[in-house]
């Protein structure tokens, strides 16, 4: 491949404008030039036809039958020696011809059959270019036909046509230099908005979040400038996603973690066992963040008591013994969705719990119709009635002074959003409730 950098917009579209501009100008330079030579040589066409029907007038028959001229033409063309302009009667030595001919010949055979006339070109006494018309006449009396010849110098034609092609030229020369200017402004004032668009593109590479909007980008630019900022758009979304998914798995790891850290500081005899659980938990996790995130599937049954009861042990056994956790959920209650799923949101809503519970945590749920209702409820201070909204959104933390990433909500309000159910907050009288709203399965067969 080659290096080679390809020519600028400006300059394509410049050059291709300059020969057009330049081939425009000299095709009609050229045509207007044909035009005007063809426009002088019919006019002398003309005066040679007229000059041929003043001598056919003065031709009459002679008394012995042969041709005579009343008298010679009073064109002082035709008197003036070598002035380019020449008529001749008649062949050999008889003929007559113009005193402009003086002594001299022209070498043209006038020897035509009777007709139309004919037109042919001739060297004149001088070297002149000379027109002729030559045509054979037949008179009234006169038993052989008289050829007739009129010439004309051509250099006044000749010399006229090439002083307007110079003229033509020059003039098509200004009028060229004009329009390449105006080319020059046109192509400057077009690029405009692309000009536009690689400032904007500058200031996104510079860091800005920035768009180039409906700015009255033109027709051709404004299907390009709307790509782009769709492009731009789903790229934020596309890391805004990556930096959510960064953080939610750090957070579904967190608990794992805090577990393998209390167990490795007071090892029992259940160690391996728990960190084994522990283990799977996260890869189990770190699978379903590699695969789509928070991929549902309705599809799959989990009973929910032996899922609170792992999680009351297990926070039991992370915690510093200051919160218990009770759990009240009988064994029929089945949740319509995964098993990870189920332990991701009772996990972050126990968690959250713990945090800001003074003695107690209660784990309790209902089946009402098709629905699952599955309530964690703390003896903590509560949460504010206006801020009850904002607590699910993602990274909104209350309060600093518990630890925290203020994930935990927006995770949970995300698994259940996609199992078309909600998470409501509510205040207690005291406390605090987190409730979630599931679709619920049907419960295991009873042997």
């Amino acid at each position: 491949m080659s290096g080679r950098r390809a020519l600028s917009l400006r300059v394509r579209l410049w050059l291709a404008g300059a020969a057009g501009v330049a081939i425009a100008a000299l095709i009609a330079g050229s045509l207007l030039g044909t035009m005007f030579e063809r426009y002088g040589q019919r006019a002398l066409d003309q005066r040679l036809d007229d000059d041929f029907a003043t001598l056919a007038g003065l031709l009459e028959a002679a008394p012995d039958g042969s041709w005579q001229l009343r008298r010679a033409p009073a064109d002082e063309r035709y008197a003036r020696v070598f002035s380019g302009w020449y008529w001749r009667i008649g062949e050999g030595e008889g003929a007559r011809q113009s005193r402009s001919l003086w002594d001299d010949e022209l070498g043209i055979d006038a020897q035509v059959a009777p007709g139309p006339a004919l037109w042919t070109q001739a060297t004149g006494p001088r070297g002149q270019q000379l027109r002729v018309r030559v045509q054979q006449l037949r008179l009234p009396g006169v038993a052989v036909p008289v050829p007739v010849l009129v010439a004309a110098d051509r250099g006044d034609v000749i010399a006229g046509t090439r002083e307007f092609r110079r003229l033509a030229m020059l003039a098509f020369a200004g009028a060229a230099a004009t329009l390449l200017a105006l080319l020059a402004w046109q192509v400057e004032w077009g690029l405009r908005p692309l000009r536009r668009m690689r400032g904007i593109l500058a200031r996104v590479r510079n860091g800005d979040d920035v768009r180039f909007g409906d700015d009255c980008w033109p027709a051709e630019a404004a299907p390009l400038a709307q790509q782009i900022d769709e492009l731009l758009d789903e790229h934020g979304r596309r890391v805004e996603r990556a930096r959510h998914a960064a953080a939610d798995l750090a957070h579904a790891l967190k608990t794992p973690l805090a577990v393998l850290s209390a167990e490795a500081q007071q090892p029992g005899p259940e160690i391996a066992a728990i960190v084994a659980g522990q283990v799977r938990r996260m890869q189990a996790e770190v699978e379903r963040r590699l695969v789509g995130g928070f991929a549902t599937d309705a599809r799959r049954r989990t009973p929910v008591a032996p899922v609170a009861d792992a999680l009351a042990a297990l926070f039991a056994r992370a915690g510093d013994g200051r919160v218990t956790v009770g759990v009240e959920v009988t064994p029929d209650l089945v949740f319509a969705g995964a098993r990870e799923d189920l332990e991701e949101m009772l996990g972050n809503l126990v968690d959250n719990a713990v945090k800001w519970a003074s003695a107690r945590v209660r784990v309790h749920a209902w089946r009402t119709g098709g629905r699952l209702w599955i309530a964690v409820d703390d003896d903590g201070p509560g949460m504010r009635p206006d801020a009850l909204a904002e607590a699910v959104q993602r990274g909104t933390r209350l309060d600093t002074r518990v630890a925290g990433h203020g994930l935990g909500l927006s995770i949970v309000d995300d698994i259940a959003s996609g199992y078309d159910g909600r998470l409501q907050l509510a205040n207690l009288d005291p406390g605090f409730r987190a409730a979630l709203d599931l679709p619920a399965g049907d419960p295991p067969p009873t042997s």
